[in-house]
């Protein structure tokens, strides 16, 4: 259907109307719920891909070589000084506080020294 405007106006303008469009419509609570596992599986494997990449990161380890479990502390022995013994390249600052946190930040010589 058209309409003409006033013809008096400086320049007439057709108007045509328009197919009313009919509104979209809702996905199910079942594809809520799909999409929320999705985004959760997502997240979470996102999260452990990042948390996986933990204190060796940085200072790879050859593939012939094993790091022992436990250490005994020998007398002047530092925490820093054994974390750069176990990754002996890049940032050894995540491993020391892991041994922090597993052995306390006080050692003594004869000390059993966990590595987690």
């Amino acid at each position: 259907m058209s309409a003409h405007i006033d013809p008096l106006l400086s320049h007439s303008r057709t108007i045509t109307t328009r197919s009313v469009r009919p509104t979209a419509v809702r996905p199910s609570e079942r594809v809520f719920r799909r999409r929320r596992v999705v985004a959760a599986t997502m997240v979470f494997g996102l999260t452990t891909a990042l948390v996986s990449t933990g204190a060796f990161a940085s200072g790879s380890t050859p593939s012939n070589q094993t790091i022992p479990r436990t250490v005994i502390a020998q007398p002047g022995d530092t925490l820093w000084g054994i974390a750069r013994d176990i990754a002996p390249k890049g940032n050894i600052s995540n491993l020391v506080s892991e041994l922090v946190r597993a052995n306390g930040s006080h050692i003594e010589p004869g000390q059993v020294i966990r590595i987690p």
